[in-house]
């Protein structure tokens, strides 16, 4: 649903709502309404257990669109589009709109990203281009100028800010729900104050995990956009918050499992969430060095070949006697084409896995992965954007090449080559042949004689 913003005249977000809130919603309702109110306030109804549960439930999400809206505030003023908050079973995402490609070009992509996931410049293996001071384009050829602004990613400092207005909200109403719930007088008010002390209670708790200075968490963000303010630049802010990760996780891992024996299986929560920031800390550190590690390399450089092409009304069994040949490696992926226009591509293990008697009827078009399904770049473009597309959208297990200056038959751009993760192993194991030493996410030349 979208509404009227009174004092600019912009339309709100919609607000779009899955089917797995109600399943949140549940259990929310079982957990206060049959577990929580009947031990703190006894002597109440069924009915009123049941209505206070499920008003604790509703209460909890409006908390949880209001911290989007404020989010989508300062995502506005920062100049990004707000395309919709998404509620569903794990509470509610914002929808962003990415921001254009710089300089036309085609999308790689949905226009749309979640914040919260992959939305954020922070901890991108991808690496930055020096600027020169002023902020004159560093010199090169334009297909080695990258951008900054590239459609998948946010300005740090944009990030920064939307992280700051939730954690403000979730912070306020929070705390307001709690002093409601403390203060509020007893005897009718019981029910409603215990709900309204749970609900800050938990929403109080969240603000807290989004703090912990991890990659991907509001706190990561605002401390990589402090960074970047005390002069450090985008890859150094993803390295600090990475490591800060690490070492929130093990204090966190210490503290929960000392709160295991001293105070009981509360502590398993501690535990929880360190290992969470531990884990994706660490996953973040190995992005970066594969990233640093990847400078200087673009796709064109180690791109495959084009797969080869097939008709999507091919029967599979015409298919297969076209490209398998013997003793001959076969292709592990082809593109499929349809009046010379791209649809998508087939993968060699698809079309063999359909049953023998079945191959002279099934089309190449029943296995055909669709292309708003298959990651693809440019061969400008740097190796290290390769790896989050194809983490992104892995059903194809590679990244198709195109050129925007060239054109096929039927206008599009034309396929020109094929990145998959043999093309970025073999990058990676070269590194140190180009000079290339990994340090803790930054990269620096082997000195000579080394």
């Amino acid at each position: 649903m979208g509404t009227q913003d009174a004092g600019s005249g912009r339309r709100l977000p919609r607000i779009v709502v899955r089917p797995g809130l109600a399943v949140s919603v549940a259990i929310v309702t079982a957990l206060l309404g049959w577990l929580t109110l009947p031990v703190t306030v006894p002597n109440r109804t069924g009915s009123a257990y049941f209505s206070a549960g499920l008003l604790g439930a509703l209460l909890l999400v409006g908390v949880l669109v209001v911290a989007d809206l404020a989010r989508a505030w300062a995502a506005r003023r920062a100049g990004v589009d707000v395309h919709a908050i998404q509620l569903g079973a794990f509470g509610s995402r914002l929808v962003l709109g990415r921001p254009p490609v710089p300089g036309g070009g085609f999308r790689r992509g949905p226009d749309e990203m979640v914040w919260g996931v992959g939305a954020s410049g922070v901890g991108a293996a991808e690496p930055y281009p020096a600027e020169p001071p002023g902020g004159a384009a560093a010199p090169g050829p334009p297909a080695q100028q990258l951008d900054k602004s590239r459609s998948d990613r946010l300005d740090p400092r944009a990030d920064a800010a939307i992280a700051r207005a939730g954690l403000l909200t979730t912070l306020l109403l929070g705390g307001a729900l709690t002093a409601l719930g403390v203060f509020a007088p007893g005897g009718t008010f019981a029910l409603a104050a215990r709900v309204g002390l749970w609900v800050g209670t938990f929403t109080l708790l969240i603000t807290l995990v989004d703090l912990l200075p991890s990659p991907r968490t509001p706190g990561g963000r605002v401390l990589a956009a402090f960074v970047l303010r005390r002069g450090g630049d985008p890859r150094r802010a993803a390295a600090v918050v990475a490591q800060t990760g690490v070492i929130v996780g093990w204090v966190l891992l210490a503290v929960g499992v000392a709160a295991c024996f001293l105070v009981g299986f509360v502590g398993l929560w501690a535990v929880l969430l360190g290992w969470m920031a531990l884990a994706s800390s660490r996953l973040e550190q190995a992005r970066q060095r594969a990233g640093t590690a990847l400078e200087g390399v673009f796709i064109r450089d180690v791109m495959a070949p084009p797969p080869p092409r097939l008709l999507s009304w091919q029967t599979v069994d015409a298919a297969l006697a076209e490209v398998v040949r013997p003793g001959a490696l076969v292709a592990p992926v082809f593109t499929v084409h349809e009046d010379d226009m791209l649809t998508g591509v087939a993968l060699a293990r698809a079309l063999a896995a359909v049953p023998l008697d079945d191959r002279d009827l099934a089309r190449v078009s029943r296995v055909t992965i669709p292309l708003s399904a298959v990651p693809t770049a440019r061969p400008d473009e740097p190796l290290a954007v390769v790896a989050p597309r194809l983490a992104a959208r892995p059903a194809a297990g590679c990244v198709l090449v195109l050129d925007e200056d060239q054109r096929d038959a039927a206008g599009g751009p034309r396929i020109v080559g094929l990145v998959g993760p043999l093309e970025i192993r073999r990058a990676l194991e070269t590194a140190p042949a180009r000079g290339r030493a990994v340090v803790a996410g930054f990269s620096r030349p082997h000195p000579p004689g080394r």
